[in-house]
């Protein structure tokens, strides 16, 4: 489902879910039975929701600038293998071949197979490193160690290839980067508390009360939307695409 889409139905459900009991509560505990606890609750909610808050917006920055990380990630891993590409093309034609089509073929491997995999939170097993093992390989098989010039090219290629695997680490290390259990039950628990104080308010104007109760669960639900959306990188509703690759695909299609 569309991520907006399922955002707003959750958003809504939410404030429907606060706003009755809002009601029901005014009518089983009139707002008059309430009110000698205005000033206790004003200040214990000041308190914790001040608290929540720069929790809550500590939390939605970081997942927002790992989500930014990422996709700089994919992009430096696909210049990276483009670049090994590129390097090739001083090789022999037997490894330059070889390389061109491992290059190509780790392309297609990461779009057609680890994005889905990443999607699913599931494992994106070895082949990606075996293709970059084999790349490494080509390069030093063709190696002339009595060549400056070739030993220059193999120290070149290596570090690019170096970029090129560790880019690819902080990529899966990514995919599988949430937020731990006790920080949701914070961030869950923080949301009941405040509701739960919201609701000892007893204000004068019962429809003013309701409104007050349905604006702040439905923002703090869109927070904690976002925060989930967010969480991880490369899977749910807005997650980081594989276009990094597809344009790696182009430019190596170029090559020559």
């Amino acid at each position: 489902m569309n991520p907006l889409i399922l955002g707003l139905l959750i958003v809504v459900v939410v404030a429907a879910v606060a706003g009755g009991t809002a009601v029901l509560q005014q009518r089983f505990s009139p707002p008059q039975n309430r009110e000698g606890y205005n000033e206790v609750a004003g200040s214990v909610f000041e308190i914790v929701s001040v608290l929540y808050a720069i929790v809550l917006a500590f939390v939605l920055i970081a997942v927002w600038e790992q989500m930014q990380d990422a996709q700089a990630m994919t992009y430096e891993e696909s210049g990276a293998l483009v670049d090994v590409y590129w390097a090739a093309q001083d090789l022999p034609d037997e490894n330059r071949q070889a390389v061109e089509a491992l290059c190509l073929e780790y392309a297609n491997w990461v779009i057609e197979e680890e994005w889905p995999a990443m999607a699913t939170q599931r494992d994106t097993g070895l082949d990606g490193w075996e293709m970059i093992d084999e790349m490494r390989g080509q390069f030093n098989q063709a190696i002339d160690v009595t060549d400056q010039t070739s030993l220059g090219l193999s120290q070149d290629a290596e570090e690019t290839i170096a970029v090129l695997s560790q880019s690819r680490t902080d990529r899966l290390n990514t995919a599988q980067s949430g937020l731990s259990a006790v920080m949701w039950l914070v961030l869950i628990a923080g949301a009941l508390l405040m509701f739960g104080i919201l609701l000892l308010f007893g204000v004068p104007g019962r429809l003013a009360h309701v409104i007050v109760v349905v604006i702040a669960a439905a923002m703090v639900a869109l927070l904690l939307f976002s925060v989930y959306e967010l969480e991880y990188p490369f899977a749910r509703g807005v997650a980081v695409e594989a276009d990094a690759f597809r344009l790696a695909l182009e430019r190596m299609s170029h090559v020559r």
